[in-house]
């Protein structure tokens, strides 16, 4: 008899609907407030499939490294750095670069670039732009060692944004903005992991390769699928016409090597942040 073991709940991923609705919550300028600290930290992460502990604090510290003012790096349309006290540092800055000096992966001093979408809410260099800048604005005695996730608690000393506090809020916004009936998920339902398995859907689903997610979350294996697996399936409706659109499999070999063609096109003329100068790596 075959031994059925339950299964296992995984937090759903995060949708940049939710993303876009913590953005309209909080203040696009540079106060010194905890919250809109956290929306840049979490929607910046979104971008990077980050752990929440490599962008929050966590309890119990492991092996990863906490993201630092240090390793944030801009760079300019023809990638000169750009630095962050530029007074026109989110004008100017077209790619932002992150460096992760220790990870779960066991990698060391990795890091990942990524470019401006032309998106005024949902950008990885306006919003790590931002966290920079309010860090430098109001954490007192910064340096380039300071984690990202710092702010000054008025009348305190300087704090950090916590992993309990990023939960708190992600599912603050959910329940506040439509909860399922909008997002199609309840708040119980995700949490800090449902930023790096968000952003592995948003790639999946946009037909990326599954060595390109990885590339991008540092995973060194697929196990991320198993975080996005139970959501795909649930949506047959992406599938259904593909699985009408041929009469013999001739012709969907057909199609494909077609496609496969068209693809490769795009890709040599859409440059991605996989194939960035080797002068913007640490």
């Amino acid at each position: 008899m075959v031994s059925i073991s339950p299964a296992r709940k995984y937090q759903k991923a995060i949708t940049p609907e939710l993303l876009r609705c913590m953005a309209t919550a909080t203040s696009d300028n540079v106060y010194n407030n905890d919250e809109d600290h956290a929306a840049d930290l979490i929607i910046g992460a979104y971008f990077f499939a980050m752990r929440s502990c490599e962008f929050s604090s966590v309890r119990e510290v492991g092996r990863t490294v906490m993201i630092r003012l240090g390793g944030i790096r801009f760079f300019s349309q023809d990638f000169h750095p750009i630095p962050h006290d530029h007074p026109d540092l989110l004008e100017l800055a077209m790619y932002v670069l992150v460096l992760f000096e220790d990870q779960k992966n066991r990698l060391k001093h990795d890091s990942r670039t990524q470019k401006k979408t032309g998106d005024p809410r949902l950008c990885p260099v306006l919003r790590f732009g931002r966290a920079v800048q309010r860090v430098r604005r109001f954490v007192v005695g910064f340096d380039e060692h300071t984690p990202l996730c710092s702010f000054h608690k008025r009348r305190r000393s300087n704090k950090f944004i916590t992993q309990d506090f990023c939960l708190k809020f992600i599912r603050k916004i959910c329940r506040t903005y439509g909860g399922i009936d909008r997002f199609g998920f309840h708040e119980s339902e995700i949490g800090n992991r449902s930023i790096r398995s968000g952003a592995a859907m948003a790639l999946f689903l946009n037909d990326h390769s599954t060595d390109k997610i990885m590339m991008l979350g540092r995973w060194k294996s697929k196990a991320f699928l198993d975080y996005i697996r139970p959501q795909v399936v649930q949506w047959t409706r992406l599938f259904s016409r593909d699985m009408i659109s041929f009469n013999n499999f001739f012709e969907l070999c057909s199609t494909i090597d077609t496609k496969g063609r068209r693809r490769e096109t795009e890709i040599q003329q859409n440059r991605g942040h996989f194939d960035m100068p080797q002068t913007m790596l640490f």
